[in-house]
């Protein structure tokens, strides 16, 4: 079988022109090539003396599946030996580093997958026919973190785990770019006492440079942003805020559907129809259709209504509720400035006992609340909403990879595959970074 020759040349990055012989022979798992290069003068490594041809040596290298398949090369190489000092050497490998059986073309692919979260060890290993323990030796080996230095606008936030978090945590901090939406830095702990020893760390002209920090609404990372970054403004994710906002108004619904009678219509009202008072860009002005159990054509608007007309206390915290949050989309910085003390009046004001911890918050994180309404990039108001979809992407990578407990390697790996400025260089020098477990203790093996 006789391969096109620039198929070939892509394929084992060779020059047909080097080529003595090439034969490729396939069945239902495998997919083999089978090649012989041309000699080539060549002089000693050790002497500079001329050198000639002294036989071959075979070698079976892995190299890419095709079509489902298993690849190898069946590589004859050139021997020679030293018409001068008698020492032997072969020739230069175009498809394998040296003391390799895999090619480098399946190196890259491994490299390239393992940049992608979505793909688990399991399955590289299965696509590539690399195992596991291999897999990871390249990510130890070929993957290099600098200290990466800190961004302009820097968020903070942690993402629970129990196995890849240091001894008596249960954290890992997640700190991101939000300026250039890529993750900057993977921390096994977000306690205050590592934070403050991590970025001490740091200089300090670098983290004069940090102008925006956001943060969600925990009072350590607020008490380490204004210790650490003198210049920096720092903001509550707004998300947290409306959060909080929304499962009082649902504690205040709640409490008062339990007040009711089961089988009443309060209940029913406050059950069924919830969704009237949660949801956002609803139809209310839809076609009206018989309500049994009124016994009268109603649409949602009328439904709301009626859930106001029966709890009056619900439509003012509605009221107030759709209010913030309005605010919340629209205003601008300077509003934030002026109303911001408006709203905390107007919600201490209503007397609704489920609005007495928002409350709090509009006073605890007042300057916090105003300055994420600033926009200093692409008009977006300072929030972690990248940090969280970053989370959202770690938990996936966690929960499809059925349990991770080697931080270093974990580290690595979402760096490499989160952060453009982290990429792979292929080395000859292989090591490994697993962590040494306790040492099993003397114990005899069974008899059958």
């Amino acid at each position: 079988m006789n391969p096109d020759p620039n198929f070939i040349t892509s394929l084992f990055n060779i020059d047909m022109a080097d080529v003595e012989s090439l034969v490729t022979r396939s069945d239902e798992e495998s997919v083999t090539y089978d090649i012989k290069l041309k000699r080539k003068f060549m002089t000693c490594p050790y002497c500079r003396g001329p050198m000639i041809g002294h036989g071959r040596k075979t070698k079976k290298i892995d190299h890419p599946v095709l079509r489902n398949r298993k690849g190898y090369i069946i590589y004859h190489a050139n021997r020679y030996i030293c018409k001068r000092c008698g020492k032997t050497c072969f020739e230069n490998n175009p498809f394998a580093m040296t003391g390799f059986n895999s090619s480098t073309l399946l190196l890259q692919h491994a490299m390239q997958h393992l940049g992608n979260l979505n793909y688990t060890l399991d399955m590289i290993s299965k696509e590539l026919n690399i195992s596991n323990t291999q897999l990871n030796t390249y990510v130890d080996s070929f993957i290099t973190i600098p200290r990466l230095s800190l961004p302009e606008s820097l968020g903070i936030d942690e993402l629970y785990s129990k196995t890849l978090s240091r001894k008596n945590a249960t954290f890992l901090c997640i700190l991101v770019d939000n300026e250039h939406r890529c993750v900057n830095d993977v921390l096994d702990s977000r306690s205050k006492y590592f934070l403050e020893r991590h970025f001490a760390n740091t200089p300090r002209d670098e983290r004069a440079g940090v102008r925006f920090v956001t943060i969600d609404m925990w009072e350590p990372y607020r008490d380490v942003a204004e210790e650490f970054f003198p210049n920096a403004s720092v903001a509550v994710d707004p998300f947290h805020v409306i959060n909080h906002l929304c499962d009082d108004f649902d504690t205040l619904r709640i409490s008062l559907m339990n007040q009711c009678d089961y089988n009443s219509n309060g209940y029913y009202l406050l059950k069924k129809w919830n969704w009237l008072l949660t949801k956002s860009d609803i139809d209310l002005d839809n076609e009206k259709e018989l309500n049994h159990r009124f016994g009268l054509y109603l649409n949602r608007r009328d439904i709301r209504n009626l859930i106001f007309e029966t709890f009056p206390v619900l439509h003012t915290a509605y009221e107030l509720k759709e209010l913030y949050r309005r605010f919340n989309r629209i205003a601008s910085y300077e509003d934030a400035c002026k109303k911001i003390d408006d709203f905390r009046k107007m919600f201490s004001d209503s007397n609704i006992r489920q609005y007495d911890e928002f409350v709090r918050i509009l006073t605890n994180w007042r300057q916090e609340i105003i300055n994420s309404f600033q926009r200093p990039y692409d008009n977006r108001k300072q929030s972690n909403a990248f940090t969280e979809n970053i989370n959202g992407k770690l938990r996936t990578y966690l929960s499809v990879s059925r349990g991770i407990s080697n931080f270093p390697r974990f580290r690595k790996r979402v760096l490499y595959a989160l952060n453009p400025k982290i990429n792979y260089a292929l080395t000859a020098k292989l090591h490994s970074e697993k962590r040494k477990g306790k040492a099993r203790g003397p114990y005899e093996k069974p008899r059958d």
